[in-house]
């Protein structure tokens, strides 16, 4: 915000509606701005929380003997997804749950403000959450749905808002940074003009302002260079008049941090660079990490460059060798940091994950959950990276037949948390809840109504550590069981 002048239990999360929904300037007769935990300023290359630089006083120290400072950096992740929906009757039907069979954009925010704190134990402070999503399928050639916070005059829909105030205020309490984009290629034509876009932009900041969030920044559109843009005012050439529309909206005395991001492996434009308050990169298609350090290097190098942090926010495959994995060396989240820039990853189910719910945090529906192992890789680094204490690992062992039992294991995390409860979730309803972890469960202590025809099953973990709630999820499975007469189908 500038101002000018280990183990186990589940979190029950209150949300907190802001009194107003705005979309003009402030009058008299709007409520007192809220009062916020988490103020997120820039002082020179560095990023600061409440006045305090980011992992204050960290530097990552490799097992080669490197030492990196990580302290003012913003590691993020791309969650562009969070308020996602689809207005377009027609198309709404692909998104649905695969427990559920039907789609639910209250369930799907509800679950990302669940996993919240466990992404902030692992050292995330910052995700980009956009008002036009991104990609369902984490890439596409064409947008036949409508996922838009915008209506095509530039007002803002509530729905989305409602679900965008309970993302923000969640990660107000638990200290994090949102980079809040405005529009997304392929989405921006459901705003029918220029003005349009323009009032799309003074409604959202002074809504961000009006609500009186002090940890937004934010990024105007998704890779300005996309030819699929429909208003010129979108693309790189112009898109620095929006960077300073959003800077001049100010109430109260309080205005916003504003860039904007170029495709994979570009370098931002002078006239983008001179007017942000920090540089966007992203990393996709970037074939070798030493270009992750030359991309930095130039931005630095510019005539226009003055001393701004610098943040990679969408970096999909953060290697081309797969040797080099989440390693030390040779990918492009180490390389980021090695040369003082805050990195994100954008993770996406691959053509042959499709089906595959547990993977990707962008192809919808979302498990927003450490579900996967490319996840559990990436935050892992990070904690190792941010001297984070991370969470426990949680998985379901289905495989012993005699007597229908589950195995439940738990690996890793801090020691020092507080266990409140494990469930065991069955099509997206709590099955059992116990107070204790047991070794292993057996089917028949399970609800069998609730366990009824297909079903996927989860266990649930909630802890508390140094007075925060975290809950911590296993992956979502398909049963392998036919629950009546104990009869196992493979």
């Amino acid at each position: 915000m500038k101002i000018k002048h280990s183990l186990s239990s589940i979190i029950l999360i209150t949300f907190f509606f802001s009194a107003c929904l705005a979309n003009d300037l402030k009058t008299n007769d709007d409520p007192p701005i809220p009062e916020r935990r988490t103020e997120v300023t820039i002082v020179g290359e560095k990023f600061h929380i409440n006045g305090s630089p980011t992992y204050e006083g960290q530097t990552w120290t490799t097992s080669y003997g490197g030492e990196y400072p990580v302290e003012g950096l913003l590691m993020n992740a791309r969650l562009v997804q969070g308020i996602f929906d689809d207005l377009n009757e027609k198309t709404r039907g692909q998104w649905t749950y695969p427990d559920t069979r039907v789609w639910d954009p209250d369930r799907n925010t509800d679950e990302f403000v669940t996993a919240m704190a466990s992404w902030r134990e692992h050292g995330l402070l910052g995700f980009t959450l956009n008002l036009q999503g991104g990609c369902p399928y984490g890439y596409c050639t064409g947008f036949p749905w409508d996922n838009s916070a915008f209506a095509p005059d530039g007002s803002l829909r509530e729905s989305y808002m409602k679900r965008a105030e309970r993302i923000l205020d969640r990660a107000d309490e638990l200290g994090m940074v949102v980079i809040l984009g405005l529009f997304y290629f392929g989405e921006d034509g459901t705003v029918e003009d220029e003005e349009a876009v323009k009032r799309a932009v003074r409604n959202a900041a002074t809504w961000v302002l009006r609500n009186g969030y002090t940890n937004v920044i934010i990024e105007i559109n998704n890779e300005c260079t996309a030819p699929a843009y429909n208003h010129e005012i979108l693309r790189c050439e112009r898109v620095h008049e929006l960077i300073k529309l959003v800077q001049d909206i100010e109430v109260d005395g309080r205005s916003l941090y504003a860039s904007t991001s170029l495709a994979g492996g570009q370098v931002p434009t002078d006239n983008i660079v001179e007017v942000s308050d920090y540089v966007l990169i992203h990393g996709n298609s970037v074939q070798n990490h030493e270009r992750i350090t030359e991309i930095s290097e130039e931005i630095r190098e510019k005539n226009v460059y003055r001393p701004m942090p610098l943040v990679n926010n969408e970096d999909d495959i953060p290697w081309r060798n797969p040797d080099q994995g989440w390693g030390e060396k040779g990918n492009n989240f180490v390389a980021s940091v090695k040369c003082y820039t805050g990195w994100g990853y954008f993770d996406f189910r691959l053509p042959d994950e499709r089906y595959d719910y547990n993977q990707g945090f962008q192809s919808i529906p979302v498990n927003w959950q450490i579900s996967s192992e490319r996840k559990r890789d990436f935050f892992n680094l990070l904690a190792e990276i941010t001297g984070s204490p991370g969470t426990p690992t949680i998985a379901l062992d289905f495989s012993q037949r005699i007597g229908e039992r589950i195995d439940l294991r738990m690996d890793g995390g801090p020691s020092n948390i507080e266990i409140e409860k494990l469930e065991l979730i069955v099509n997206n309803e709590t099955a059992v809840e116990l107070h204790e972890i047991p070794e292993e469960l057996y089917v028949d202590e399970i609800d069998y109504d609730i366990m009824a025809g297909e079903h996927w099953i989860k266990a649930r973990l909630t802890y508390v550590r140094d007075g925060r709630e975290i809950i911590v999820e296993s992956p979502y499975y398909k049963s392998p069981w036919w629950p009546y007469g104990g009869i196992w189908q493979d």
